[in-house]
């Protein structure tokens, strides 16, 4: 079949049956399939223009496809620009078919102009567009005979037009496996003929037409961020694709730090509000207190609200205090407080005690942070037919939760996706990681998992020694100072990622803080403006990415998050036991996957994770201060 954005228009309310005919035709008749892309509504820029389809043939351009599901007799008058209707015993005057596709096509040669890849420069044609844009109207329940009959070929030329002839399952063009009947039906409404497009070209082409493929990323500055806001706003094949495909009901996406699991959650999220009227309520839930800002972002800049008559963006416990209608310590408390908030919140849920309404659609964010009660609470808001879609990451489990999805209520058997390209890191940064955690991958498989032009390289991470904790927290300063005066990073993009805790088994707490609170004094000092994250649950939930301002912030509150530059300060002071070995080594996985182009690990004691890292390089210079 042809590829098609999305997969299915079946279960889509707003979608005509004419429409959903049209769709299927496509679907079939577009050969050699893999000549082919279909878009259904794909809204033209900032225009609010939505053509029913987009049609783009590889060696033909772009077709524009306007879908009008009249019966003939429901026409009654007809002119170049106007055409009269009979609906529901009433006469309506509408827009020619015709004349709506040519404005969706003028609206996308002036989209496709903005950019330089599409403008022709050769002699004569220097600034027109070098793409042919056609269109057509299609009438899926007029035969060509009637429509001669009513004189409107000499409105809408029978070229520029289907019918429901064309889409016959027994016509010549679905007979037709080799699809040369159906390209050259569709043939003269091309205005021109031109050379095939370069696959970057193509994709480029996808990423312009269909914005549900497009997460615009949080305005930050730095190096290659105009690369990566270029690159990785846009959702890559399979990424959209899934977002597109998942089906009602309960669904898990997994996949490594950096593969775009958030990215995939919002635009789901943003697909549901906007082509599900069924869907009213949608939850966009987190664990980490830090990542809601950024949440609420990535859904403003699909241009869907947040909150009431939009999607509700929260962290669990700011959950739980809606549902209790209290409020609730959103942390620094012992377990057994948050056990008894989970209880009571239970509670109320089961019995149905909560003042608002349940959920149509629930979308978890790092899931693997949820624990069986966590998990049981959302269930417990979500309508009994409601959507379910849990994001996470096995190797970034700080918690370790034991539960199987079936015995907590979870219907996912089957519904297991798995995203496998990685976005956030430089190759170097990735296979630094993935040995970590005990994966050897050799190169070129390793690059396999990067996507068609993802793959970008930088430094190698570095371990730096030093004799003092004092000459440490020294470099440390000079350092982003230099960084800073030399426009290299700017202070958005750049964080200082600390633990401050002490660990147990299955559970931590928190030290004395000296070292957060001591970097903060030294950064202000030095007059360098910092945002300390982590000093509490406010703290938290003011923080937003994209102000000027270094970011210190512990590791657990930066999962989710990410920043051009990253120096990872108090490593050398965990130690590992028997029975903790496994926890630490995912917790400074975390925090490591956190830093897209630079990683900078400075050290006093040389502790079994710190031998640990120095093993994983590629290469290892023991730089001494």
């Amino acid at each position: 079949m042809a590829k098609m954005y999305p997969d299915d228009i079946e279960d889509f309310e707003k979608a005509t049956p004419g429409e959903k005919k049209v769709f299927r035709f496509l679907k079939e008749a577009a050969r050699p399939h893999r000549d082919f892309t279909c878009w259904h509504e794909p809204p033209i820029g900032s225009t609010g223009k939505t053509p029913d389809f987009i049609l783009f043939g590889k060696d033909l351009g772009l077709l524009v496809l306007e879908v009008k599901d009249w019966a003939i007799d429901q026409i009654i008058e007809s002119s170049p620009f106007e055409f009269t209707i009979r609906s529901s015993d009433k006469n309506k005057k509408r827009n020619s078919p015709d004349k709506q596709a040519k404005g969706y096509v003028n609206a996308l040669m002036d989209r496709l102009k903005e950019a330089p890849d599409f403008v022709s420069n050769a002699p004569g044609h220097t600034g027109q567009l070098g793409i042919p844009i056609g269109r057509m109207a299609v009438f899926p329940n007029i035969r060509y005979e009637d429509y001669c009959d009513r004189g409107i070929q000499w409105l809408i030329p029978s070229e520029r037009a289907l019918f429901k002839d064309d889409m016959a399952a027994d016509g010549e063009i679905l007979c037709d496996t080799s699809g040369r009947k159906f390209r050259k039906r569709i043939s003269d409404s091309f205005p021109f003929r031109f050379q095939r497009l370069t696959q970057k070209a193509i994709e480029k082409l996808s990423f312009i037409i269909w914005p549900e493929s497009q997460i615009d990323i949080p305005e930050r500055k730095g190096p290659g961020k105009a690369r990566f806001q270029r690159e990785v706003m846009a959702l890559d094949d399979a990424q959209s694709r899934l977002a597109l495909r998942l089906k009602s009901g309960h669904q898990i996406i997994k996949g490594p730090p950096g593969s775009g699991k958030t990215l995939v959650l919002v635009s789901r999220c943003c697909h549901l509000f906007r082509y599900q009227p069924r869907i009213e309520r949608i939850l966009l839930v987190c664990f980490n207190i830090a990542l809601v800002s950024y949440l609420k972002r990535l859904v403003q800049g699909k241009g869907v609200g947040i909150g009431d008559g939009g999607i509700q963006v929260s962290h669990f416990y700011e959950l739980c205090s809606q549902v209790l209608e209290e409020p609730v310590r959103y942390e620094s408390e012992d377990a057994d407080y948050y056990e008894l908030v989970i209880q009571e919140v239970l509670e109320k849920v089961v019995k149905d005690e909560y003042s608002f309404e349940p959920f149509d659609a629930v979308l978890v964010d790092e899931g693997q942070d949820f624990d069986n009660g966590m998990l049981k609470v959302l269930l417990g808001l979500l309508k009994l037919d409601g959507d379910l879609v849990i994001g996470l990451d096995s190797y970034q489990d700080l918690y370790k939760r034991n539960y199987s999805w079936k015995s907590l209520g979870i219907k996912a058997g089957g519904r297991t996706h798995h995203l496998k390209r990685v976005y956030r890191n430089t190759v170097e940064i990735f296979d630094f990681t993935q040995r970590f955690l005990g994966e050897r991958p050799d190169t070129e498989k390793q690059l396999s998992l990067l996507p068609y032009d993802f793959a970008f390289h930088g430094d190698i991470p570095e371990l730096i020694s030093f004799r003092n904790s004092k000459e440490a927290e020294d470099f440390l300063i000079k350092d982003i100072e230099d960084v800073i005066r030399q426009e290299e990073y700017k202070k958005s993009e750049i964080a200082v990622i600390y633990d401050d805790k002490v660990y147990s088994i299955d559970q931590f707490a928190y030290d004395n803080r000296a070292l957060p609170m001591r970097i903060l004094r030294r950064l202000e000092t030095s007059g360098i403006p910092v945002s300390w994250v982590s000093q509490d649950a406010r703290a938290k939930e003011m923080f937003d990415v994209t102000t000027d301002r270094i970011s210190l912030i512990s590791i657990h509150s930066s999962k989710g998050l990410d920043f051009d530059r990253v120096y990872l300060v108090g490593v050398d002071h965990i130690h590992p036991t028997d029975e903790t070995r496994h926890n630490l080594t995912s917790l400074v996985y975390v925090a490591m996957t956190r830093a897209k182009y630079r990683l900078v690990i400075p050290y006093v004691e040389e502790s079994e994770l710190i031998k640990r890292m120095k093993d994983c390089l590629p290469t290892w210079k023991d730089f001494t201060a």
